[in-house]
């Protein structure tokens, strides 16, 4: 029996770490994103498209690359995650025989996303999943779980390890193309920030430096394997609060302290972290909420936060099995 292609289509972060999840049990998938920095067996063959956000001009253009991508794949279903390079594609597959699943990202807890108002409006879709109970009532949407264990309910087998000799602080702002200046300006008054015991990895993306710790290494995008092999070794972390960062952090279990970027500084578009902060705080994440005081953490009490030996896997497995009868039906 010939294999039914199935087209991917998320922008990178955390949209595309859930698509990843949501497709997990899928032998194999094309993938459309606005950066190829991930490298998986499943995926047949990625395309770079351009970032959309607000040029109407690129959504043209995307309109017409779309259609190449569709004619090289051929699709017999697509599923999204969201990001605006969805559009094009949904609005495609309209007038062809192609199933368009729409799976709303978990970080729009109280709203649909931008995208997912769009698609859901102009009824651009054949299944549209949410990934928040309150939202399908809300939205008469279909819930279908979260594709990924971010509320931190299930319990993990670990194979803990001490911390390296030098504890590592990682940092990172993740793939946004808004400024987070007021990160690095928080982190300039963090003690440890200057002590030269603790190792300091520091992914800033665009943004500006003016005071960089003494042992440090500083960058502005990785790929996917590089973040987790920094998350690896990490004894902390200090990271925005999207979803990918999420997702990785609690594959290994780590402490970490989110910083959430909010509309108010124009470090995004809306408070969708602020939303998803309120859900994910434990004993493990703690959320620095505007004009709040940072944590106090010793450079002791650093050295004793454990590392764990393998990742954990936080798949909802359930919910991947359901996106694949639809993507497969």
């Amino acid at each position: 029996m010939k294999q039914k292609n199935v087209l991917v289509i998320a922008s990178a972060g955390g949209h595309l770490t859930q698509a990843m999840c949501a497709t997990s049990t899928c032998e194999s998938i094309y993938l459309v994103s606005n950066k190829i920095n991930i490298s998986n067996g499943r995926i047949k063959k990625s395309f770079k498209i351009w970032d959309t956000q607000y040029n109407p001009f690129i959504h043209i253009f995307n309109i017409f690359y779309a259609v190449y991508v569709l004619l090289v794949t051929r699709p017999r279903s697509i599923l999204s995650t969201g990001g605006p390079i969805a559009l094009p594609f949904a609005l495609i597959a309209k007038f062809l025989p192609v199933n368009f699943i729409y799976l709303d990202t978990l970080s729009r807890v109280t709203e649909l996303s931008n995208t997912g108002k769009l698609i859901k409006k102009h009824s651009l879709y054949d299944k549209f999943f949410t990934q928040w109970k309150v939202m399908s009532e809300k939205h008469n949407v279909d819930y279908i779980g979260k594709c990924f264990d971010i509320l931190g309910e299930n319990g993990y087998d670990v194979i803990r390890k001490p911390t390296n000799e030098v504890p590592v602080i990682l940092v990172t702002v993740g793939t946004n193309q808004y400024d987070f200046d007021r990160l690095f300006e928080i982190l300039a008054q963090f003690p440890l920030y200057n002590d030269d015991r603790v190792k300091w990895v520091i992914q800033k993306a665009h943004n500006k430096i003016s005071k960089t710790p003494p042992n440090s290494t500083i960058v502005d995008m990785i790929s996917r394997d590089q973040m987790e092999a920094y998350t690896k070794e990490a004894s902390l972390v200090i990271s925005h609060c999207g979803i990918g960062s999420i997702n990785l952090m609690l594959s290994y279990q780590k402490q970490v302290i989110f910083v959430p970027r909010v509309q108010e500084y124009n470090e995004f578009s809306d408070d969708h972290q602020l939303q998803i902060a309120n859900e994910i705080q434990s004993d493990r994440f703690t959320v620095l909420y505007p004009n709040k005081p940072f944590p106090i953490i010793t450079f002791d009490q650093l050295a004793k936060f454990p590392l764990i030996e393998s990742p954990v896997d936080t798949t909802n497995y359930r919910l991947a099995n359901i996106i694949k009868s639809y993507l497969e039906s």
